[in-house]
């Protein structure tokens, strides 16, 4: 039985790592269904896709916005955790970036 595929935004968590030559990647994705801080939660994510953990290896920020669609992967066992397996991916809006002067543009909190 497979699961449906989801599609979830967030935001890009501060630690990429990169799998074996590049091909692959994990990041986290904070994601709030609400508002509310209370709600976020962090989910683990895996790229295994080349194109996809290029563009997550060498295009994102922690912060930047994403759009992704994958695959849920729940534990089998209890020590394991539950993932979404990223087919794509999409930058809805990158992290701000500091202008000249080092001030960065005033941005509501998510």
């Amino acid at each position: 039985m497979g699961s449906e595929e989801i599609a979830l935004d967030g935001y890009l968590d501060e630690e990429i790592v990169p799998g074996d030559h590049g091909a692959s990647a994990r990041f986290r994705l904070i994601v709030s269904p609400t508002d509310e801080r209370a709600d976020e939660m962090v989910m683990p994510c895996s790229v295994d896709d080349l194109a996809v953990a290029a563009a997550v290896l060498g295009d994102l920020e922690p912060g930047d916005q994403l759009w992704v669609t994958g695959h849920i992967r729940l534990p089998r066992t209890p020590d394991e955790p539950m993932w979404l397996a990223v087919t794509d991916l999409e930058l809805l809006q990158p992290v701000p970036q500091p202008d000249s002067t080092g001030a960065v543009p005033a941005v509501l909190e998510r």
